[in-house]
């Protein structure tokens, strides 16, 4: 079979990955080749074989087709795509690849460089989206032995891939298994292109697409790593920094305390003392926002969401499943924020490139049992900027900024509660330790207030009294541990 490392590795880049998620297993592309070959090689006649081999086209892509036809001279091949855009480049490697086997088999000895003459067993012509091939029954004559039973065998093995899902492995995935397997050494971008067959540029260009900074990959990788380790093993925090690839220990210090409010220390007592029982809904929708963009003509739109989690055990996986701008629902993973309360985490997604309005729902996987919150089977909708879930308020931007001789302090928070009078922001350490808040929108589903003031020292947490208009009044502490600023932005 032709399927050689260089037109695997071509055709690989062409198509975009090099494993397919076929159901739950990974299949090399080297290994669709193969099949496609052996539908084409094993077949009772040359037409049966290129039937089937079209057939097969559709397992790199269901949006791609071919439509046979059946001609008194021979066979033809109308290559098609369902959306109308322009065929990728890897259906012409494909069809180049075509053309090489059936010449290794048959008396064809035409090329597609080759310009057609009217006795020709090769006609290629374009027609604008679309590549239309014609074989010539009087041309081709078969020199090879069909196998009716590994023919049948491989037809079944294309029956049932036709009806699982198949996935392309996503390059940010394919990356991140670079990135853990040399976590320990300088990582740069550059080397890990050569790994993934792409140039920098290349690579640089899609991450870019996908709003994802390679930095930031590297340092959530390490985050995982640093975790996992803390909570699950009796290493020393020095040796886990090594393994990150810390020369110095410090230096491990200070990007954890950049990364959360805590110390590794902290947060590995904190791990030992803060489990809980597995709750009947141990997942749910802390809130989430959306930012509507529109680029190149097509509105697009950028997500991202905060879970709360029990904290059942440390081994588990938090994903948001979200439905992706071409139609597919997709899983993307979530990390690990800080400790709400004892026993709660909050988790967060990435930027989630994905459909307007966004639809998603929270995956929760731990001891081995799986939890879904598809908010009733409805799924979540974020059709306007913010989505609250459980919380009565929450605060997407509590921050410090240097200014001259003190601190700026900005606060904006959403609440759910609809008859809200007036909002108290209360701020430890200050004399006159509490500000009234101004309200700056109000929707259907919240009110948004904010707060800019000037301390003259940096602040720790806050929280807030709500005053409804009946004059009740309302303490909300973040579940009594006060809201945490960030560190001062420099």
């Amino acid at each position: 079979m032709s399927s050689n490392k260089s037109f695997s590795v071509m055709f690989s880049q062409a198509v975009g990955s090099s494993y397919f998620r076929i159901g739950h297993d990974h299949w090399h592309i080297e290994e669709l080749l193969s099949l496609q070959h052996l539908l084409l090689l094993t077949a009772p006649t040359i037409k049966q074989g290129l039937l089937w081999w079209s057939k097969s086209v559709s397992l790199y892509d269901r949006s791609i087709y071919v439509e046979p036809a059946s001609r008194y001279d021979g066979l033809s091949l109308h290559f098609k795509s369902r959306t109308n855009t322009e065929l990728p480049l890897w259906v012409h490697y494909l069809t180049q690849d075509l053309l090489e086997h059936i010449s290794s088999f048959t008396s064809l000895t035409h090329t597609w460089q080759q310009t057609p003459s009217k006795r020709n067993s090769l006609i290629r012509s374009e027609y604008g989206e679309s590549l239309l091939l014609h074989f010539d029954h009087q041309e081709i004559q078969v020199k090879a032995t069909p196998d009716p039973k590994l023919f049948s065998l491989a037809k079944q093995f294309f029956l049932l891939l036709q009806h699982v899902r198949i996935e392309k492995e996503d390059l940010v995935c394919r990356l991140k298994k670079h990135i853990h397997d040399d976590i320990s050494s300088p990582l740069r971008l550059s080397d890990l292109a050569v790994h993934l067959g792409l140039s920098p540029r290349t690579l640089q260009r899609r991450l870019q697409e996908k709003q994802i900074n390679f930095t930031t990959l590297v340092d959530d990788e390490k985050k995982s790593i640093a975790l996992r380790l803390l909570a699950d093993t009796q290493i020393s925090v020095s040796s886990i920094a090594n393994q990150l690839g810390y020369d110095d220990p410090s230096n491990f210090h200070r990007a954890f305390r950049k990364w959360y409010p805590f110390s590794p220390q902290v947060y590995r007592e904190q791990c030992r003392t803060n489990r809980v029982i597995q709750q009947k809904k141990p997942i749910r929708l802390h809130y989430a926002t959306a930012v509507v963009e529109s680029s190149t003509g097509k509105q697009g739109q950028s997500g991202r969401v905060w879970i709360e989690v029990d904290n059942i055990a440390f081994e588990k996986k938090v994903a948001v499943e979200c439905e992706d701008r071409d139609g597919v629902w997709r899983r993307y993973p979530a990390f690990f924020d800080y400790f709400l309360a004892d026993g709660i985490e909050l988790w967060s997604t990435a930027n989630l490139p994905v459909a307007h309005p966004l639809r998603f729902r929270l995956c929760y996987e731990v001891d081995g049992n799986q939890f879904i919150d598809d908010n009733l089977q409805r799924n979540f909708l974020v059709d306007e900027p913010m989505l609250l879930g459980h919380p009565i308020i929450v605060v997407p931007v509590l921050v410090v900024v240097p200014e001259r001789n003190g601190f700026r302090v900005v606060i904006q928070l959403a609440c759910r509660l609809p008859d809200i009078e007036t909002i108290h922001c209360h701020i430890d350490t200050q004399e006159n330790n509490h500000w009234a808040m101004t309200k700056s929108a109000q929707n259907r589903h919240f009110s948004s207030w904010s707060l800019s003031t000037f301390l003259t020292e940096p602040p720790q947490k806050c929280h807030f009294e709500f005053i409804s208009q009946q004059g009740e009044h309302l303490r909300c502490d973040n579940y009594q541990q006060g809201y945490l600023f960030n560190s001062p932005l420099s």
